[in-house]
């Protein structure tokens, strides 16, 4: 396999982001794409190059498709990672690749079978100033870690949350599989939620969850579409780990320019979270056999965490342990 063939399940907002990370790895090729929605396979394959598949069954049984990227809705990820690792295709599934921990275990046990990769797009771990942070954890060169602080202020409008949902499903997954990837499981989590500008939406647009870790450290995660930060120091999107004998700092404000289109907004760092996971999607994991920074184990880790902070949240004012398996 000189370069992977990849597809598209799902050629929705995200495939943008995917196709930008696609192009830039030498080692895949597009093949196409397949959505329900031709217009949009049809848009994404402009782009990109490819083909537009008429049917999931095509996609399926073209031998020149190695891999496919899900990106449909989450209520349909597990049928289409499921099919196509019976059909021999490696997967990068987008995130949150489940809606239960059942189903995750349904996925793992699909990919044992069919001795396929399975890779939760996890992608805000395979920026390299994350990279850096767990080989300076794993080093010990900062001492103890006291905290770690996960900060995400972007306003979105209800029309555009509405797509979403809640921030502590759609954002917080971010927050709590980088918690896994940095410091581990979390022992117990209280959390809490707001609302703020949203109108007509029932969700919340503010989420806070507090991760008491093993070895004592306190993660705080922090997640909000209610409002933005134009202070000269912003917290659009921060990470922060500080320990005994030093700290780590990465922010998505490292590098902006104007783009008010989207999908990245002008954001460099979001699009390098992209191009990092597939490029680890296709060279570290299809082509050299390694498994991915954060799994389908971390993948249901996360979403437990996630679950503890809902119980929490219906508790008020309690500390809910996080149970894992």
């Amino acid at each position: 396999m000189s370069r992977v063939g990849v597809a598209f399940i799902g050629a929705g907002t995200v495939a943008e982001m995917h196709g930008r990370g696609l192009a830039a790895c030498a080692n895949a090729r597009f093949i196409g794409a397949y959505d329900l929605d031709s217009a949009r396979a049809e848009a994404i394959t402009a782009k990109f190059g490819g083909r537009v598949f008429d049917s999931l069954q095509q996609v399926l049984t073209d031998p020149d498709v190695d891999a496919v990227h899900v990106l449909t809705p989450v209520q349909h990820h597990v049928s289409h990672a499921i099919a196509s690792l019976e059909a021999g295709k490696h997967v990068l599934l987008e995130k949150p690749v489940a809606e239960t921990v059942e189903d995750i275990a349904r996925l793992k046990a699909a990919a044992r079978q069919a001795a396929r990769i399975c890779m939760p797009a996890h992608n805000y771990i395979y920026v390299p100033s994350i990279r850096r942070a767990k080989r300076l954890l794993q080093s010990g060169k900062l001492g103890s870690i006291g905290s770690l602080w996960i900060m995400y202020n972007i306003h979105h409008s209800e029309q555009t949350a509405a797509i979403y949902g809640g921030v502590l499903r759609a954002v917080c997954n971010h927050h709590a599989y980088s918690v896994l990837y940095l410091l581990g499981r979390p022992r117990r989590v209280m959390a809490t939620t707001s609302r703020v500008h949203y109108q007509k939406l029932t969700c919340e647009d503010q989420a806070v969850i507090i991760c008491e870790m093993e070895n004592q450290a306190i993660a705080h995660l922090w997640s909000s579409f209610a409002t933005n930060d134009p202070t000269t120091d912003p917290w659009t999107v921060l990470y922060k780990i500080l320990g005994t004998n030093g700290a780590v700092s990465y922010s998505w404000n490292e590098a902006q320019f104007e783009d008010h289109g989207g999908p990245a907004w002008g954001m460099p760092c979001y699009e390098d979270g992209f191009i990092g996971e597939i490029e680890y999607f296709i060279n570290r994991c299809v082509l050299g056999g390694e498994q991915p920074l954060s799994t389908l184990d971390d993948a249901a880790d996360a979403l437990r965490i996630l679950m503890a902070a809902e119980r929490s949240v219906s508790k008020p004012e309690t500390m809910e342990k996080v149970v894992f398996e």
